[in-house]
């Protein structure tokens, strides 16, 4: 028995093979163009999906509404910044007079209580950066960390600088999400 030749694949065939290459080559091509281009969005520090807002200067009233506190009378705005995304996070330094240190408290209804020596804050609570925010120069210190959130959520620290006789100053951080 003589086997018979194989017949020629048929132009269709061809042309779906040429096809099945061609698709093949443009996956190929298409995976390490984006492997290239997350690696260049990597090195250069670029967020390709940015879903936190760049911190910008918060204002004394997106303060008390961020984190739920209300500032007393004769309160000096020092410096705060705002973020917003998947995380709200919120950063504030401000100065208010030693006497009114107990309203503070009482109107930002804390779920934790004001406690001696804690420090509550530290550099990495600082939301836009910045030379401002200089907690660990404080000496005799206050604090609150709340472990419960508000009723939004919100988790707020607080540190109080008792080194001045007349005045504290307040480094205040709340973030929820």
């Amino acid at each position: 028995m003589i086997d018979a030749p194989a017949p020629a694949p048929s132009p269709r065939i061809r042309q779906s093979k040429a096809a099945l290459v061609l698709a093949s080559v443009s996956l190929v091509i298409s995976l390490v163009s984006c492997g290239l281009a997350g690696f260049v969005a990597s090195a250069a520090d670029i967020d390709l999906l940015p879903v936190q807002s760049e911190p910008a200067e918060a204002s004394a009233s997106q303060v008390e509404a961020v984190a739920h506190v209300t500032l007393p009378p004769g309160t000096v705005f020092l410096a705060a910044a705002y973020s917003n995304g998947l995380e709200t996070r919120l950063s504030a330094k401000f100065r208010i007079p030693r006497t009114g240190l107990d309203a503070f408290v009482a109107a930002g209804k804390f779920t934790a209580p004001l406690t001696p020596g804690l420090r509550a804050i530290t550099a990495k609570h600082n939301v836009g950066g910045g030379n401002l925010w200089d907690p660990d120069t404080a000496v005799s210190v206050s604090g609150i960390e709340e472990q419960q959130p508000t009723t939004d959520g919100t988790y707020r620290s607080v540190l109080f600088n008792l080194d001045a006789p007349d005045a504290i100053t307040v480094y205040l951080h709340a973030s929820r999400g």
